[in-house]
């Protein structure tokens, strides 16, 4: 079965994120390739490329999980691993691009995520912007943000920074709490999809209010599935 992840390199700066490639496993080999448009925005921001894949104008091949790629997963001779699996909702059957998947692949050290690519069914992201919105605090200091809690989604044309963009919403009480935004490397699939009126359920799958590997207040995985 054909898995995609996208490579996201987020701007050490201004934090925007930026979709620049791609990884895929087609059960015989994993493929990695550049991708465009964004390739071409990102590398006039910094970006240079990710390490390992130095030539952004080639297809890179290999029957095994690159190694460059591979070094960002869990490391099986941790003691702590199967707690590591447990954590993200894996097994220790579950292949690599499952755990990349889950894990993201994120590392301290750089600013690279490796992301599902987008699914008219189900998807999965975690609310960016969360630092920018003064209702998360607030809904942090009441206790109000729990798993399991359904989401809104809203689209806000007028954002500066994002035509696309899609506010994710959390109604208590009959008050609406701004939460944060649909990743940027989502926001125009899903508001297309707003725009068609098509059905949606979200809500909060995992909730870390603290992590190392984010910048952001709150770190809420989102599941959302279409009709």
């Amino acid at each position: 079965m054909k898995e995609e992840l996208w490579l996201i390199w987020k701007h050490p700066v201004t934090r925007r994120r930026y979709k620049v490639g791609s990884l895929i496993y087609d059960d015989s080999k994993y493929i990695f390739k550049y991708t465009n448009p964004e390739l071409d925005e990102a590398s006039s921001s910094g970006f240079l490329y990710f390490p390992g894949f130095e030539n952004v104008n080639i297809e890179y091949e290999n029957e095994k999980l690159f190694a460059n790629i591979e070094t960002r997963l869990p490391n099986p001779a941790r003691p702590d691993y199967l707690e590591i699996l447990n954590t993200y909702n894996l097994k220790k059957s579950s292949s690599q691009m499952e755990i990349l998947k889950a894990t993201r692949g994120r590392l301290i050290t750089d600013n690279y995520e490796f992301v599902p690519a987008f699914d008219t069914n189900k998807i999965e992201f975690d609310v960016a912007g969360t630092r920018h919105c003064s209702d998360v605090k607030k809904c942090i200091s009441l206790s109000l943000i729990n798993v399991n809690d359904k989401l809104e989604l809203e689209q806000d044309p007028e954002n500066v920074y994002d035509p696309y963009a899609v506010k994710v919403i959390l109604k208590k009480n009959n008050v609406r709490y701004h939460l944060g935004y649909v990743p940027r490397y989502y926001s125009k699939q899903l508001s297309i999809l707003l725009n068609d009126q098509v059905q949606y359920s979200a809500m909060i799958e995992s909730l870390k209010l603290e992590s190392k590997l984010s910048d952001e207040d709150i770190t809420a995985l989102v599941k959302l599935i279409f009709n």
